[in-house]
């Protein structure tokens, strides 16, 4: 867990740093939220010819819009090292507040049966948000600007998580430049706390849940495990994870995108299993994004997702 000395010394990693050598540059890379485009902007391969994965300026970014930068890991083990289609469909969701809401409406309603008034503004603002199998991050960075308090995890891979740890720096710095320094600003304070973490799917919980808490007692309102389904034989574990690390009233967003690397059925059946483990599933609307890379088939970027709650 990335605790206070673990953040400053990442931190320490920035001194004196503008960002004006190339070779940090090209490592940082950004994505931004649309109205009108599903993909938002950036992160994946443009059709320009030159085989590079687009970014977005700050000039080129649309009003009300959110601009997030992240570092991808070097480590390609759980194929991390990529920004895929189905993390950019549920981050330009939970950018866009009306559509958060509707995302998020089994939580909503909750809030109010449980008699808490209900909040105007952003609904991520000051919840409790975790991300599994992050890789890149951008739902989790994406949170991170809406005032949610985020706790970032992927495999136990040092670089990974590292990764993570400067993606989670480098996005507070942005939001200290956007927004003036004010110590009521929720935003701001919960963006400060966010952590990087490892966990690995089915084993102990301890470490995650004590970098929302330090007793570690509070669970999650909302769980994103983007495009984490194309592997059938680790989704019993998955679950076993989201439902130790999910509040009672919380909701767990999975989407995802059907690679070719096993039948479709056997990706499928994780409806099934999360059933029998008493999550009840709604399978929400699909949406055809960009695959990440040319030369991958448009299935690679028709994401799916499914949304679990606890019955």
């Amino acid at each position: 867990v990335m605790d206070d000395e673990g953040a400053d010394a990442v931190a320490g990693l920035f001194d004196n740093d503008d960002d004006e050598d190339d070779a940090i540059t090209d490592r940082v890379q950004s994505w931004s939220s649309s109205l009108v485009n599903p993909n938002g902007i950036g992160g994946y391969q443009g059709n320009d010819g030159t085989g590079e994965v687009t970014g977005v300026n700050e000039e080129e970014q649309e009003e009300g819009s959110l601009r997030v930068l992240f570092v991808l890991s070097e480590s390609w083990e759980g194929f991390g090292g990529l920004l895929w289609a189905s993390a950019r469909h549920v981050a330009n969701i939970l950018a866009d507040e009306g559509k958060c809401r509707r995302l998020l409406e089994p939580l909503l309603k909750q809030r109010v049966v449980q008699g808490e008034e209900e909040e105007k503004g952003h609904p991520l603002l000051g919840a409790s948000f975790l991300e599994l199998g992050a890789g890149a991050g951008v739902p989790s960075w994406t949170a991170m600007w809406c005032g949610a308090r985020v706790v970032c995890t992927d495999l136990s891979k040092e670089n990974r998580v590292r990764c993570m740890a400067e993606s989670i720096e480098r996005n507070w710095r942005e939001l200290q430049k956007a927004k003036s320094l004010n110590s009521d600003d929720t935003i701001l304070l919960n963006a400060r706390k966010a952590r990087s973490c490892p966990h690995d799917w089915g084993t102990p919980i301890d470490r995650v849940a004590q970098a929302l808490n330090e007793d570690g007692s509070e669970r999650f309102d909302v769980i994103v495990a983007a495009d984490c389904l194309y592997m059938p034989a680790f989704h019993s574990e998955l679950l076993d994870s989201i439902d130790r690390l999910l509040s009672n009233r919380g909701v767990a967003l999975l989407p995802f995108a059907l690679h070719g690397n096993t039948d479709d059925t056997s990706v499928w059946g994780i409806v099934d299993i999360a059933k029998q483990k008493g999550f009840s599933v709604e399978t929400l609307d699909s949406q055809q994004l960009i695959p990440s890379y040319n030369g991958m088939g448009s299935k690679q970027g028709l994401v799916h997702t499914l949304r679990l709650v606890k019955k």
